[in-house]
Parts: C-alpha cells; structure tokens; sequence
C-alpha cells in the first residue's frame, strides 16, 4: 500500500495524469464527433510531443515542446509522403534517423526531441492516404502537439514548482528508505544483499538531488529568492543534502560494533530509533508532495532517552570488557542521529512556505556555482567516428533502414512496428539496448494478451476509452521507473488507440509480436556488430573522476583539523556535490558493465570493491565534516598535513595509474602521521577507565575521549581504506 500510495504522490504520475488526459480528450471529442480519424492523429501527436516533455524553465519547455511539436509533424509527414517509392523512402527514413539521433550533442532536452522524431516516423501515421488526406492528417498532428504543449506550459505557469516538489518528495521517500535499510546494519551488519540495496538507494538519492538542484537553480525565481515558496524549496533541497551527509556520517564498523554488544539490547535500540528518522523523513515527504505543511513530527525524546540510560549502564558496569573507545564511537552515533533529528525538524517548518518572507535562503552560499553545466557539444566537432554521438547516429540509421528493408522483403503488413521497435530499443550503450530488447519483447508479448482479452469481451470504443484512461496512466507514470512493466501497458495502450479508428483483429495482435521481436533482434545485432559501445569504455574515466573528487573533498574538510585554515562552506560543499555525483556515475556505470558481454568487463568484484571501499572513504569524509566546525576549533594537529597531502598524493597516482601514467608503487603506511592522535587517544582511555573505577560518572574528559576518538578512528579509517582501494585499482589492470 505504501508503494501504491507513493506513486500516486510520484512526479511519474502526475505526467502521466497529464499525458493520458491530452491523449484521450482529443479521441473522446473524436468519438463525439465522429470524427476519429482526425482525432487519433491529434492524439499522436500529443502522444510523440510528450514523450519528448523534461522538466525546465519554461522558455526552454516552450521551446522544446512546440519545436518538437512542429518537428515531428514534418519528419512524419515525409515520411508518410516518401514512403510510397520505397527507395526514396528507405534513404528518407536513413537521414530522418541519422539527424535525430545527432540531436543527443545538444543535451538531454534535445536528445529526447530526436527520440520522439525516431518515435513519429515510425508510428505510421498517414501511410497508404492520398497526397490530398496527408495535409489535413498531419495539421491534426500538430495540432495534437501543440495541444499538449498548452497543457504542459498552462500548468507549469499555475504551478512553477509543482514537478520540482514532486521530485523533493521522491528524493525524502528515498533517504527514508535508506535510512531503514541502513538501520538494519546495526543487528545485520553482514548482509550482502543489504549492501547492494544501500548502493543502489544511494546512487538513486544522489542523482535525484542533482536533478532537484539543477532545476531549482535554473528558476530565476527560486535562485533570487524573489518568492517565500521559491526560498522554502531551495532550503528544502539544502537541507536534504545535508540530511544525507550526516546520514552517511551515521557509519561504523557494524560487524565490530554488533560483536561487542551482542548480549545487550543496544544494536536493536539503535537500529529502532534510525528507524523511526526515517518514518519522519517519509512525513516530510508526503508533505511536500501533498504541497501542505508539516503539522506533527513523532517526537523520539522518549526513544533518545531509552537509549542513553541503556549506554550509560552499559558503560557503568563494573564487569565491563567493552573497551571505552566503543562507547566513544556508540556516543558519536548518537549525538549524529540528534543532529538528523534537528534538521528534519527545521525543514518541517520550512514546509510552510508562507512563514519564510524573512528567512535567507543562501547563508552565504553562492548557489549559482552550484549549478551542473548541461553537457552540450557542437556538430562540427561530432562528425567523426570518435565521437559517440556519431556513432550512435550510423548505427540507428542503419538499423532504421534494415527494419524498413525487412519489412517490404517479407511483406509484412504494418511493417513500421519494426522500426517502431528499434526506435525505442536501440540507445548509444549496448547494455541498454539489450536490456530495452529483452522487457520490450516480454512486455509487448503480454499487452498483446491483455489487449486481446479486452478486444475479445468487447469493441465499443467508448469502452475502450475507458479501458484507456488506467493504461496510460500507468504506463507513462512507470515507463522511466519499470521499462518492462511500462512496455506491458504501452502495448494495449496503443492498439486499442488505434483500434478505436482502425479494425484489429487477433492475428493482427499476434504479428506485432512477431515485428517487435524482429525489430529488437535487429537492434541487438546492429548494437552489437557495428562500432558497439561497451560500457568498460566509460568506466576508467568514471574511476578517475571518482578519485579525484572524492580527494578533494576530503582536503577540503580535513584540512580543518590542522589549523591552517577553517572551513570554506562554499568550496566544502561544491566538493562534497562533485564527490557525490562522480560515485554515483560510476555506481550507475559498474550496474550498466554488468549486461555486457563478458569479454568486455573489468573485473567486476575488484571494481565493486573499489566502488565499496571510494564509499568509505566518502562516509568517513562526511563524518568529519558533521563534526569540523564543532572540533576543529578545539582540536588541531599540524602533523595531519603531512597525512593528508599523503592521501591526496597516492589518490592522484592512483587516478595517474588508471590513466596509464604511473607505474606501481611500494606499500607505505600512511597512517604513521597519525602518532600525536593516538597516544593522546590512548591517554584518554586509560584515564577515563580509571575514572570510571572510581565512580567518577561525569567528567570534562567524556567529552573530549568522545571528540578525540571520532577525529582520531575516520582519520585511520581512511587511511586503511585508501591503503585497501590502492590494492583494488592495481588489480583493475585490464581496463
């Protein structure tokens, strides 16, 4: 029920709402009318524009929508034209091909213009009418476009923010989920399956905020701070990357932690209240989704409480073999998981966006530079068969043109299904593209049976628009998400579209099956055989900018502790957002590396181990970074520059290594600037014990065992574990 309860609430909903809605209004009218020849084409054309709608200004949505609209029509125009001289056609339908896909050099938003054109060739709109019924055919067409193009402009207008708040509540839905998963750590700390599922949310948060914070960043509105809803949701999106972090600081060795107190009940009060944070983070959440604001978050005093009494007598007993260093590290968790409850608190406030007209949204921060820059290149420097672009662009063309080819050689009736299938199948990657072939054959096999039960009960077209209404719903809200369960709905979706104008039949139904199978099959070879693109191609610069970054996010914060300078919230914060990104990229890469062949693979427990170990090094960074200010005022060790420019230097030789520009290097203990830290640790220790046998409960030294501890254990942990990743990049000798 929550993950029903969660789409419905889902930015993939909300499009899909508004999708169906300028699908079928146009076919209902139609019905009315009788006029439905005329209104599928509008519907197509609301169908193809958008499939091509992502998230902008609105200059740019206004742009893109009705140049996609005005585009599409023209391509699909010609090609219903050309297609009657079937050579002019196939050469036509190679260049239309090529185009679009050269389309994807000017960013995403044009990327997913070019898909749509690939999408409007290939849906057969006007194929067999006279030259004197395309003209009218293919005005409906635009119209259809330009109709969803209204739609889409008309709400964003209403609600500026309405898909960003979507996304917002996506994005504290999936660090409550995170949070859950990780609190199992604390009484199942070894479970393999649990750590994919915390790499995989992950990467899905850390994606999902950048997406979040590139649109808020490019809304004038929301940057300046010109309104109290635009200030609010830039703190909203503020302070969930915040969250997160403290929430990645939240780490420890669980395996050690769940030894030490295996025969008490703190593991399980721990995971318990980590899991009451994130039941707050699924109220704030719904909030924002609902657009509403926060009226009560469950208080957990009682839940703190419960679990300071349990440490400190832990900690009190006169029996204890727990070394005190570990109620050091069990305090540090918990003064984090105060911190996390604080912030949730402060952003429930923010949910009542008509409170903010005195609030900054910046303290100080400089959000333009914060802003990722859309990758966009020029078409003079793709014409070449280094670009990928350019290869992409050959292989479609040439698996659009053996489609159409295939078609005409077996006479196939409705041969266009083929290309319709390569269209959405075939991407620049060969792992996608042998992932879309598989779902798209499976789930087009089973819309079939679906649409054919449904055919079979009844041919009332108004039924059939009903039928229709959940169909696009679900498929438009789960085609991004579920490819396989979007391609299941899509299937009927369309058939009964063009079943309401057009007569079809079983055997009809079945022959689809039959060009989706051939066109995916054709897609797979041309992806496969011709200049294939694999993703270990990707994968060494995906690790070099991964080492890099998360380098400089750990100078940044660690360079704090030695007194040279204090932390710059801006440059800390522009590393920790490049730090993120990179792992998530290569998370994102390693998942894509494992559909190809094997033949074509890095050694995939070495890389997934580095990609464990570059998280570590993450968390342990943002454990310091949670306690910087506080500490690093108090606490300061001039030896930790030589230990930190010892990072920094074997990180870069690693990435210099992978690169193919260092060689090897003897092992080195890095963690021997770390003396001063550990006698004084150590000191610390002994002191405290003594004073602990001596009843002295309450000291100036818990603290300060406390504060020492935490700086001394996430220095020497990174310190291990660049040590261990270095081990893991040398192995990684056949990128």
């Amino acid at each position: 029920m929550d993950q029903i309860s969660s789409f419905f609430r889902s930015n993939q909903f909300s499009n899909g709402l508004r999708l169906t809605w300028s699908i079928l209004f146009p076919l209902l009218l139609g019905l009315l009318t009788n006029t439905s020849s005329i209104a599928t084409a509008v519907s197509i054309g609301a169908l193809t524009v958008g499939l091509s709608d992502s998230p902008g200004n609105w200059n740019e949505k206004a742009k893109g929508l009705i140049g996609g609209a005005f585009l599409n029509t023209i391509c699909a125009l010609g090609m219903a034209f050309t297609i009657t001289w079937p050579s002019v056609g196939l050469v036509y339908l190679g260049t239309v091909s090529f185009l679009a896909a050269l389309l994807s050099i000017f960013g995403n938003r044009s990327t997913m213009i070019g898909n749509s054109v690939l999408i409007s060739v290939s849906l057969g709109l006007g194929f067999g009418l006279d030259n004197r019924e395309l003209i009218p055919t293919f005005i409906a067409m635009l119209g259809g476009g330009l109709w969803y193009s209204f739609n889409s402009l008309l709400l964003w207008q209403v609600r500026p923010y309405a898909t960003i708040e979507k996304l917002l509540g996506e994005n504290y839905e999936l660090m409550a989920e995170y949070m859950r998963t990780k609190a199992r750590l604390f009484t199942n700390p070894n479970s393999k399956e649990n750590e994919r599922k915390l790499f995989a949310i992950q990467t899905q948060i850390e994606h999902k905020q950048e997406e979040i914070r590139n649109l808020l960043l490019t809304q004038r509105s929301a940057l300046q701070g010109a309104t109290p809803h635009g200030r609010s949701l830039i703190l909203i999106m503020r302070f969930s990357i915040d969250i997160f972090e403290k929430t990645s600081a939240t780490h420890i060795k669980y395996s050690s932690l769940h030894e030490e107190f295996k025969n008490t009940l703190l593991p399980y009060n721990l995971e318990k209240l980590f899991y009451q944070l994130g039941g707050n983070m699924s109220i704030l959440a719904r909030s924002i989704q609902k657009r509403e604001a926060v009226e009560q978050l469950l208080s957990l005093d009682q839940s703190f409480d419960e679990v300071n009494q349990l440490f400190e007598s832990l900690r009190d007993q006169d029996n204890r073999k727990t070394p005190i260093s570990w109620f050091a590290e069990v305090k540090n968790i918990l003064r984090n998981f105060k911190r996390i409850d604080r912030l949730t608190f402060e952003v429930a406030e923010f949910t009542d966006w008509k409170k903010m007209s005195d609030r900054s949204h910046t303290d100080g921060l400089r959000l333009p530079n914060f802003l990722t820059k859309p990758e966009q290149g020029n078409l003079s420097d793709n014409l070449t068969l280094s670009s990928g672009h350019f290869r992409h662009a050959i292989k479609i063309a040439m698996a659009m043109m053996l489609g159409y080819t295939s078609a005409f050689f077996f006479d196939l009736d409705r041969g266009y299904w083929i290309w319709l299938s390569i269209a959405v199948i075939m991407k620049p990657s060969f792992a996608i593209t042998k992932q879309r072939m598989i779902a798209r054959i499976v789930g087009t096999s089973l819309g079939i049976v679906i649409a054919s039960i449904i055919m079979w009960v009844t041919d009332n077209p108004f039924l059939y628009l009903i039928v229709l209404i959940p169909l696009g719903i679900g498929t438009f809200g789960t085609l991004a998400k579920d490819y396989r369960l979007g391609m299941t709905l899509l299937t009927p979706f369309i058939l009964l579209l063009i079943a309401i104008n057009t007569p079809t039949n079983f055997e009809i139904a079945i022959a689809r099956i039959i060009d989706t199978a051939l066109g995916g099959i054709i897609a797979y070879v041309i992806s496969f055989a011709i200049l294939p693109e694999f993703e270990k191609n990707k994968i060494k610069l995906r690790i070099v900018e991964s080492i890099r970054a998360n380098s400089d996010y750990f100078r940044e914060v660690a360079i704090g502790f030695t007194g040279i300078k204090s932390l710059n919230h801006n440059n800390y914060k522009l590393a920790r957002k490049r730090a993120q990104l990179s792992n998530a990229n290569l998370a994102m890469s390693f998942q894509t590396m494992l559909n190809d062949p094997k033949s074509n693979q890095v050694p995939s427990t070495d890389l997934y181990e580095f990609i464990a170990t570059i998280r570590m090094i993450f968390s342990h960074t943002a454990t310091l970074s949670a306690n910087v200010e506080r500490l690093s005022k108090k606490y300061q060790y001039s030896e930790l520059e030589l230990f930190i420019d010892s990072i920094c230097n074997t990180l870069e030789h690693l990435a210099l290594y992978i690169q193919g520009k260092s060689n090897i290097l003897e092992d080195e203990d890095i963690n021997r600037f770390l003396t001063t830290i550990d006698n004084e640790t150590e000191n610390l220790e002994k002191i405290r014990e003594k004073e602990l046998q001596l009843g002295i409960k309450e000291s100036e030294n818990i603290n300060k065992l406390s504060d020492i501890v935490i700086i001394n254990n996430q220095f020497r942990r990174i310190g291990e574990n660049v040590n261990c990743l270095k081990q893991y990049t040398y192995n990684l000798q056949r990128i």
